[in-house]
């Protein structure tokens, strides 16, 4: 099967939450689970299917491990970023013009901003299911381009 994986999920499955980062323990609790179930969705995603990702995407994960947050260290994220470059089940696609101005209209008209567009656009005829966690891909313009979004985390979250 061929499935898209969107960002976020890639971000909690790398960054291991630290509890001295947190003042609840509640908190520290929900973000390990977050790490813990998107870590484990990964590894069976990598094996079972083929991943589809746009050369944008790889960028977002490479800023969000390096520069975002819980900062992991940048020659690991770069390592991370190349391994998933080379991978076999990786299936690259790049960014046109056209893709932008599509995003930027559903951008305009969604309220939502550009780069989930930017994310999906080019790949969406070509996979099955739009795996996220983020509460935009419950909008109607996400829903409306036709494969199936679930959620693998069971909650939603707004970046």
């Amino acid at each position: 099967m061929t499935i898209f994986i969107d960002t976020e999920i890639w971000i909690f499955a790398q960054k291991i939450p630290d509890r001295s980062n947190f003042q609840d323990t509640s908190e520290y609790d929900n973000a390990l689970d977050l790490h813990l179930k998107s870590n484990e969705f990964l590894k069976h995603k990598i094996i079972e299917n083929e991943i589809s990702m746009t050369n944008h995407q790889i960028c977002e994960i490479f800023h969000a491990l390096a520069f975002r947050g819980k900062k992991a260290p940048i020659s690991m994220a770069s390592r991370y970023c190349n391994h998933l470059l080379s991978s076999k089940f990786m299936h690259w696609y790049q960014i046109f013009d056209k893709h932008v101005k599509e995003a930027i209209e559903l951008s305009m008209k969604s309220g939502i901003h550009i780069w989930d567009y930017i994310c999906v656009l080019p790949l969406y005829n070509d996979v099955e299911i739009l795996y996220s966690c983020d509460e935009h891909f419950k909008h109607k313009s996400f829903k409306s381009l036709g494969p199936k979004i679930e959620n693998p985390l069971d909650i939603w979250i707004t970046v």
